[in-house]
């Protein structure tokens, strides 16, 4: 799977995504991964269900989640 610009296309709304977020502000410079969802032109995060503050960081790319595992067993050892 390859990361899709944002500003190429964006993802289906209610459609749970991994994001790459920026944050550029002059002190901070940081890159975040998360999954969340994009509702119109908000995202709701995945973890907590709030809307994530785009202050705080601007989605740049997505990528859709990967398949859950065939059996839906996670085995130890």
């Amino acid at each position: 799977m390859e990361w899709i610009k944002i500003e190429e296309r964006k993802p289906p709304n209610n459609v749970y995504v991994l994001i790459a977020t920026y944050d550029g502000r002059p002190n901070v410079k940081m890159h975040f991964i998360q999954i969340a969802c994009r509702l119109n032109d908000a995202w709701i995060d995945d973890h907590e269900g709030e809307l994530l503050d785009s202050k705080y960081g601007v989605v740049t790319h997505w990528m859709p989640l990967p398949d859950k595992p065939e059996d839906g067993n996670i085995k130890n050892g």
